[in-house]
């Protein structure tokens, strides 16, 4: 029989490695500790802090060996009153919810959650039923849902300033809904439980960097289970042939930008354009490295705590960096300073965040750039780093030592693949032993938990501009038909024009793509395109613009039944629109397409039944030739009618009345 190690017997039994390892701590006994302990409160000098803290880990036994290592950790470090208080504060951010509206567990599992998320809808079912779709209700429910930290939906009156009937409806029964109950709850879940980790410092280079194991398990889990799904669906176009073979979801995701291969050569090609153009300009590039005061760190290099830490997440450090950038582009739009390029986020060994950017710009301006920067990401706490480079750390691009794209590119392969690298620095801890794919796997999930975009652009023209103009196809096929598809007359100089931003998108030259749309600095309103959203009927009659009609459109209201988000239908250009997204698609199980099959099988079986008993005969070729002259063609309405005269004049009336004239 195989024995489990230390590691496999903390996760098949959390709660009893929770107990043994905090049973033998217990307070000291010097006579200083004595002397407090008699000089508290009766009922605290003989409160069994080992019972209660077992229940705790008790009633989290999920996350109870994560409990017990963080409250092992406090009383090393710290002491046993401040290991109770990290453990109380520990159990109380784990509970949500109030005494009225009752409480959710966020230590549960996932089909637990699943479950509550149920039960949460079915109230606020019960109540919509009871007292119909009453801003009443509304009010009542928001407060049920604000109570277990969720921000309610907001009330839109796209049309009128009084509340709107279908936005109402749609709020609550988005209120009625498991679906959003799940996800919102699923989030909270993530950002709690991560936290928690980091503030009892379990995020470290010397135990799990960048994030929790906890988290990693959870979401290796989570993959596994929707990779499973998605390779049961299909995605199957509308009148396809069943018996043909279809693509999964699961494929069609592993091959969208989205996906770590894709998104990695995407990143590459853009950051390649980039550079290519600030060649072509003679324009400077610049590397830079943007860090947090210490107050947002938890954890030393040495896997010390660190004494500063307040608590922060790194959505409030991510906060904390965005204020930064948005009071530089102010200076910068004072002085006329247009950088461009990227921005990667990636965490630290201990999970807090940092920046680096490749920005690119005239060289007269480079100077004033870093000062700009310096001044500030050194303003906070100056006194806790002895070099400004602790803070914001500048690196000139030698086209002698690499590329641009080369100082970015370790970067974006660790958060992303992990291909490629030797080994894995973090810019405060040095060299971390975690192999590269685990790497970019904690990183992922990392960026997942705290909902954080990694990857940025800085200037240039719209990224899903150019995933548009790759939908309309590869090579000669997929040139901009516009005239043909939307019955627009365009001038020689209009087509050239959109064929040269489309075959640049198509050829995967960020370059002559950026040239195009009329330079990397052009604003948006002035680019050559644009993105086409689906906009209300009512607008398209005001403006001219063409979107999906309220009769054809499955879209023109969500299931919660009210008004959708604008969704993009292509690229325009003035009057001209070219859509990228023509057709829809049905998203069927294996078990579907075999029913499909056999109805199928059973009609072709039928009909040949038919033909083999003389009841199904082909018309004659003269029959044909008449029937077909005796048909007028409406070309506007797009249908054939029948000459009722031609017909008359050749067969009786009761031959006549079984043809089925409308089709």
């Amino acid at each position: 029989m195989a024995i489990l190690s230390e590691q496999q017997y903390s996760e098949v039994f959390p709660l009893n490695t929770a107990i043994n390892l905090t049973a033998g701590l217990r307070p000291s006994c010097t006579a200083k500790d004595i002397f407090e302990n008699v000089s508290k409160p009766m009922k605290e000098r003989f409160f069994d802090f080992e019972a209660w803290r077992n229940r705790i880990f008790e009633r989290h036994s999920n996350l109870a060996h994560m409990l017990s290592t963080g409250y092992f950790l406090a009383e090393k470090f710290n002491d046993l009153a401040e290991a109770n208080k990290r453990l109380k504060a520990a159990d109380k951010v784990l509970t949500i919810g109030n005494f009225k509206y009752g409480y959710i567990n966020l230590s549960c599992s996932d089909d637990e959650l699943i479950e509550i998320a149920e039960q949460k809808a079915r109230y606020c079912e019960l109540k919509i039923s009871k007292h119909g779709y009453q801003l009443s209700v509304y009010k009542l429910l928001s407060e049920y849902l604000t109570s277990f930290d969720i921000q309610p939906p907001e009330l839109n009156t796209p049309y009128c300033s009084y509340l709107a009937a279908d936005s109402l409806r749609g709020v609550l029964n988005r209120f009625a809904d498991p679906i959003f109950w799940r996800r919102k709850l699923r989030k909270i879940q993530a950002f709690t439980v991560e936290q928690l980790a980091r503030d009892l410092r379990l995020v470290h280079k010397k135990a799990s960097p960048y994030v929790s194991n906890y988290s990693i398990r959870k979401r290796r889990e989570r993959k596994r289970k929707s990779a499973e799904l998605m390779s049961n669906l299909f995605a199957v176009p509308d009148g396809a042939n069943p018996f043909d073979e279809f693509e999964t979801l699961q494929s069609i995701i592993e091959r969208s930008h989205t996906s770590g291969k894709q998104q990695a050569a995407e990143l590459m090609v853009r950051i390649r354009g980039f550079e290519e153009l600030a060649d072509m300009h003679g324009h400077r590039g610049e590397f830079y490295t943007l860090s947090a005061p210490s107050r947002y760190h938890s954890v030393h290099y040495t896997g010390i705590p660190n004494s500063k830490y307040d608590f922060l997440s790194p959505i409030d450090t991510q906060e904390y960096f965005n204020n930064i950038w948005k009071r530089a582009r102010a200076l910068f739009s004072k002085q006329n300073i247009r950088p461009y390029g990227f921005r990667v986020v990636e965490p630290h060994h201990d999970g807090c965040p940092h920046w680096h950017m490749l920005l690119f710009m005239e060289k007269g301006d480079a100077i004033q750039v870093r000062t700009i920067m310096k001044k500030l990401c050194t303003e906070d706490s100056p006194n806790e780093f002895r070099t400004s480079s602790t803070r914001f750390k500048a690196i000139r691009i030698n086209k002698n030592k690499g590329s641009a794209a080369g100082y970015i590119a370790k970067y974006i392969t660790k958060a992303i693949t992990g291909n490629n690298i030797d080994k894995v620095v973090c810019p405060q801890a040095g060299e971390i032993n975690i192999p590269t794919a685990d790497a970019a796997e904690s990183s992922s999930t990392w960026a997942y938990q705290f909902t954080l975009r990694r990857f940025q652009q800085i200037g240039g023209p719209s990224v899903t501009l150019w995933r548009e103009l790759r939908r309309l196809g590869q090579g000669d096929t997929g040139k901009c038909e516009v005239a043909n598809a939307m019955n627009t007359t365009l001038d020689t100089v209009s087509k050239y024009a959109l064929e040269k931003v489309r075959h640049a998108a198509d050829s995967s030259d960020w370059k002559a793509f950026c040239l195009a749309m009329g330079g990397v600095q052009v604003k948006r309103k002035e680019q050559t395109l644009r993105i086409h959203y689906q906009i209300p009927d009512i607008v398209d009659r005001i403006t001219g613009e063409i979107s999906r009609s309220e009769s054809k459109s499955p879209y023109f209201a969500t299931k919660y039944g009210d008004q959708p988000a604008n969704r993009i239908l292509g690229v325009a250009w003035d009057a001209v629109v070219v859509i990228t997204r023509r057709g829809t698609t049905q998203i069927l199980t294996e078990t579907d397409l075999k029913a499909q099959r056999k109805i199928m099988c059973g009609v072709s079986e039928q009909i040949q039944g038919w033909h083999d008993d003389g009841r199904l005969f082909a018309p004659s070729e003269e029959d044909m030739q008449f029937l077909e002259s005796c048909a007028i063609e409406d070309y506007q309405n797009m249908c054939l009618f029948m000459d009722y005269e031609a017909l008359a004049s050749n067969v009786s009336s009761d031959e006549v009345a079984p043809l089925d004239l409308c089709h």
